[in-house]
């Protein structure tokens, strides 16, 4: 007897991959739509819809303006424990568009907190949402949280004064400036500064009008102080090489550009490379300096320095009454090139806090979030008219940092042709009288040549 034919198999098998990479014919935003909770729950109940489902009725749902319906899916699967990492995010969109009061979306933006991730990044993050929302007030205690996991983030002093600033918080300007003035080194320095300092002159101001005269000379002093630096290097040169400066601090720490911040307070703010003059550059700063030794190595990495020479200034104590500034011309060789700085007269009496690497890496979004993300946003208002949400690493202005939205980029070798070329292609007419010539020439430049240095050893620069 001759076998049986397996078209019932392979037709249960397609129906079967069918079913379970679409959602099924009759669940869909256009069928679906309940105003009820308890019909929401029973939906969930009955139906069971997976997670990729719910996601396509949410997405179907925005796109389409049913923004109560969205609401109503996502909270009844919050209420049945199939909470997704992007939803809370996406309900609190989705209540702002359908008008939902503001301490509601409150409620909801903070219980996203409480089920994610509760980090630095993630608090400016809600604290930037909430300052748009009209409610600079939780803005400004969720920066100060975020500041006492993480000191050191240049951005959440950053966005705690502007907010504080537009809304006259004078009691936040108290940590804010003088956390501004301390952290923020680089090529934005100066604007940092200023905006400090102009945060500064108003708080005080404001203080001295209620008569609290002792707090406004306390926010001046601690503004100064935190200007002043103990401990300063600065390595400039010419030409197309990378020069690269290494720091070995008191009590066995090296600061370089694979550990740009130190337990002795170290920070490398600028790690430059050449050509253009404005790289050329790299500078390390010990805003509150150990007493001790401090070894400077200048090594030359790659590419050609003009002269084989570089410029190093030494700054100690600067903006105080004792400063002093000492440039010195080092000629580069194979081997690293010395220097030796004794500091007296440090500010420094513990280690500073080094953040976990891990918190200030960026999350993935998954691929739901995105898509929904993406269909709410497109009824958001202008983003430009939103308050500002600063990207500011540890090596802000000097290639690269790390913060809210920073992408890691990778170098891709490849060839690239220079020169003129032309690609010929030739039709030959069937009588062999004719010949059809199309021609495309090519003329490509290479205009400009960027060098720059990765932290994956010598293979990767």
């Amino acid at each position: 007897m001759p076998p049986a034919p397996l078209r019932s198999s392979v037709f249960s098998k397609r129906t079967f991959c069918q079913k379970k990479d679409s959602a099924p014919a009759d669940i869909t935003s256009k069928t679906v739509s309940f105003k009820s909770p308890e019909e929401w729950d029973r939906f969930l109940v009955e139906k069971s819809p997976k997670q990729d489902v719910v996601r396509e009725l949410i997405t179907g749902f925005s796109s389409s303006g049913q923004h109560a319906a969205a609401i109503g899916l996502i909270e009844a699967s919050i209420r049945a424990g199939q909470v997704q990492p992007w939803m809370h995010e996406v309900l609190a969109l989705s209540m702002e568009l359908d008008k939902r009061p503001k301490a509601q979306i409150e409620r909801v933006m903070l219980s996203g907190v409480d089920v994610g991730a509760n980090d630095p990044a993630s608090l400016a993050f809600l604290a930037t949402y909430f300052s748009r929302l009209g409610r600079p007030e939780r803005a400004l205690s969720l920066l100060d949280q975020a500041v006492r996991q993480d000191p050191t983030r240049v951005e959440l002093y950053l966005l705690a004064t502007k907010i504080a600033m537009s809304n006259k918080a004078w009691d936040t300007i108290l940590w804010s400036a003088p956390g501004l003035a301390q952290h923020a080194w680089g090529a934005d320095r100066e604007e940092m500064l200023k905006l400090a300092e102009a945060a500064t002159i108003e708080a005080t101001t404001a203080f001295r009008q209620k008569g609290e005269t002792a707090t406004a000379e306390m926010l001046t002093k601690q503004f100064e102080q935190s200007k002043a630096c103990d401990l300063s290097v600065k390595v400039e040169w010419n030409g197309a090489g990378d020069v690269d400066l290494l720091v070995d601090e008191p009590g066995g720490s090296t600061c370089s550009h694979e550990t740009p911040r130190t337990p002795a307070g170290g920070l490398l703010s600028r790690d430059g490379f050449g050509p253009r003059q404005e790289n050329c550059q790299e500078e390390y700063v010990c805003p509150f300096a150990f007493d001790g030794e401090y070894r400077i190595r200048i090594r030359h990495v790659q590419g050609d320095i003009v002269g084989k020479r570089v410029a190093v200034t030494i700054t100690r104590r600067k903006g105080q009454t004792d400063a002093d500034e000492t440039t010195r011309t080092i000629i580069l060789g194979k081997d690293d090139q010395e220097l030796r700085v004794l500091m007296r007269g440090g500010r420094r009496q513990a280690a500073a806090p080094v953040p976990d690497a891990s918190s200030r890496k960026a999350t993935k979004p998954t691929t739901s979030g995105n898509v929904v993300l993406s269909a709410l946003r497109g009824h958001m208002p202008d983003a430009r008219n939103w308050p500002p949400l600063a990207q500011v690493g540890p090596n802000a202005g000097g290639g690269g940092g790390v913060g809210v939205g920073v992408a890691l980029q990778a170098p891709q070798v490849t060839s690239i042709a220079e020169g003129v070329s032309m690609a010929a292609l030739a039709v030959v007419s069937g009588d062999r009288r004719y010949v059809r010539l199309t021609l495309q020439p090519n003329f490509t430049a290479i205009r400009d040549v960027l060098q720059f240095s990765t932290a994956s050893g010598p293979i990767g620069r």
